[in-house]
């Protein structure tokens, strides 16, 4: 009589061995991979929140550097500030009459300190930076912006606003924005090459040539792991417009 022996597929030691191996390096890995996409998570958090508050200065450049020109010419002219930089101020003649210009600007050019009315007008008063009565709730020029607070929140529509925001976790952000005058450096304009360090460091007394934006964009989030808080800076010099000129063909 022949029997036959079946042979039974069965896992040798060395392989379970290594699928053991294999499994407690995933395990090991997990708590890794979970901070790195929490990180990820913040990283995105955090990058909204910059263009948040990089799109809110750069609206606010878009406006004049001071409305002072009141009379709506078709160029805003340099202002007269309290700031005495020789370099920066209205440049006089030889007999001491004021040339309109500041020193180094051709004659042609329509940067001038005086506007179309042959009026020369003082910058804002640091003490009235900000929206006032005069401005009807328009924000014409920069240091309006002095003081706003901007909320973003998240659009939500249909009738459950908890389950209608999705994946999103930050949903309202809060920028708030100050304009104040700078302290111009005086570092010889008049000269060949120019060095300096933190330009901008120190605010002005009064009004001066430079008025520097800082917007801060914070979260509304309890989550200590959402907690935004970054600013950004920016400014404006006090060098007027151009005029647009007109030619009939």
């Amino acid at each position: 009589m022949i029997r036959f022996r079946l042979k039974r597929k069965a896992v040798a030691m060395i392989e379970l061995i290594f699928a053991i191996v294999i499994m407690g390096i995933a395990l090991m890995s997990a708590p890794t991979l979970i901070s790195q996409a929490s990180q990820g998570s913040m990283s995105v958090t955090q990058q909204e929140a910059i263009v948040a508050c990089a799109t809110e200065i750069s609206m606010i450049m878009t406006r004049d550097w001071d409305e002072a020109d009141t009379n709506n010419s078709d160029y805003a002219p340099i202002l007269v500030v309290d700031e005495n930089i020789t370099a920066l101020n209205e440049a006089k003649t030889s007999d001491g009459n004021l040339t309109g210009k500041r020193v180094g600007i051709p004659k042609a050019s329509s940067r001038s300190f005086v506007n179309s009315n042959g009026a020369r007008l003082h910058a804002t008063p640091i003490s009235n930076l900000g929206q006032d009565s005069n401005d009807n709730g328009e924000y014409d020029d920069i240091d309006d912006f002095n003081g706003k607070s901007t909320t973003l929140t998240l659009a939500v529509t249909g009738d459950n606003t908890d389950t209608e925001t999705g994946d999103y976790i930050d949903v309202s952000l809060q920028i708030d924005t100050n304009v104040i005058y700078k302290s111009s450096p005086n570092i010889g304009y008049n000269s060949t090459s120019i060095s300096f360090s933190t330009p901008f460091a120190n605010n002005a007394p009064n009004s001066s040539n430079i008025k520097a934006i800082t917007s801060t964009v914070t979260s509304s989030q309890h989550d200590s792991d959402l907690h935004t808080n970054i600013t950004l800076k920016a400014f404006m010099c006090n060098i007027g417009t151009y005029e647009l000129k007109r030619r009939t063909f």
